[in-house]
């Protein structure tokens, strides 16, 4: 299968974003080409698929990591069914393999992991007095969802004050620009406070113009010292710095992708509908955001008048909502009732219907 892994890459290369064609590449020759390239296409089975997830569980890889190796395997025998070379893509059910083998082996239900307000805040504080450089592209993360990479594509023309709208066109991946990952722009919601970080950073960039020599002000929004986009290991090593020294006032040192799904969860368990988060997010499909962020729905019990049917309007005012227990002390402005013990106060003298004997009376 070596020959038609390698031909898979050459020919549809020139489809991918330089990412994933660097990503693609190196799981093709560490470990694809290695378990299965002496194997021929046809005698491929899902039980070979089963020894690849096995044998790399047992060298200590994630679920999710094994998932996107098979997917390039699904794509290279969907390929070979088109030839004619197979009847059917034994890897087209590798999703659901793989779920199954998570499930079985983890302990608990994995969680998208967030921050709370206050630990954000926290971050934000820090980054302004230790990295003021980060400091605004931390808070553009945290406070619209977008992607690390369409942040440093972001540029002052796709801002519009006026309206408090951002629109997200392009992504900075590699030093290269792309389309963003859905590979359609959107038109996102810029808070207030937000709005006001970009006028105050748009004053900083005219001040710095006359102080670095730069002939206009630069038009990427997130810039380097010589008015280029940030560069993506320098974002790192910034978002390292901050994270530890973070770490020593309770935040978690989480990735910093986290801003992402902080802003889901805060924007969610606030009232956002689905389907606003998912616009916000760029997901193509809001069945993605609910099954990724429904532990961040708000869940209130206070409310449940949209089930009370018919119920008059001073049901919280009656005195006898439920049976007493035996242990609760008599009233002694209750009308008289039966001896039946616990339940007496449900059974009263004056009742429509007197009480049936049972056979033990």
């Amino acid at each position: 299968m070596d020959e038609a892994f390698r031909a898979w890459h050459r020919r549809y290369s020139v489809t991918f974003k330089p990412r994933y064609c660097e990503t693609s590449a190196s799981i093709l020759e560490r470990h694809l080409i290695p378990h299965f390239g002496a194997q021929e296409i046809h005698t491929l089975r899902e039980s070979d698929l089963l020894d690849y997830i096995r044998a790399k569980l047992d060298a200590g890889q994630a679920p999710a990591t094994i998932q996107n190796a098979l997917s390039i395997v699904r794509r290279v025998l969907n390929l070979a069914v088109q030839d004619g070379t197979l009847a059917r893509n034994p890897a087209n059910g590798v999703g659901r393999l793989i779920a199954r083998v998570a499930r079985s082996s983890a302990a608990e239900v994995a969680q998208v992991e967030s921050w709370t307000r206050e630990e954000a805040e926290t971050l934000l504080e820090l980054a302004a007095e230790h990295e003021p450089r980060f400091e605004p592209l931390l808070r553009f993360l945290l406070s619209t969802g977008a992607r690390r990479s369409e942040a440093l594509g972001l540029r002052w023309e796709d801002i519009d004050f006026d309206r408090g709208r951002i629109a997200i066109r392009r992504a900075l991946t590699k030093g290269v620009l792309v389309t963003p990952k859905s590979g359609r722009g959107r038109s996102i919601a810029m808070p207030p406070t937000l709005a006001s970080a970009f006028i105050d950073l748009l004053a900083e960039r005219r001040r710095q113009v006359l102080a670095y020599g730069w002939r206009e002000v630069p038009e990427s929004v997130f810039c380097s010292k010589t008015g280029t986009p940030l560069d993506e290991r320098n974002v790192t090593r910034s978002w390292d710095r901050l994270r530890r020294r973070a770490q020593k006032h309770g935040v978690r040192p989480l990735k910093l992708h986290t801003a992402r799904h902080t802003f889901a969860s805060l924007a969610l368990h606030a009232g956002r509908s689905i389907r606003w988060v998912a616009d916000q997010l760029g997901h193509a499909n809001p069945e993605l955001t609910l099954r990724v962020y429904a532990h961040a729905l708000p869940v209130s019990e206070d409310d449940l008048a949209f089930a009370d049917f018919g119920a008059p309007e001073n049901v919280a005012k009656r005195r006898y909502a439920s049976p007493l227990s035996s242990d609760d002390p008599a009233d002694e402005n209750a009308p008289d009732a039966t001896g039946r013990g616990r339940y007496e106060i449900l059974e009263r003298e004056t009742g429509i219907e007197p009480a049936t004997l049972s056979l033990g009376s």
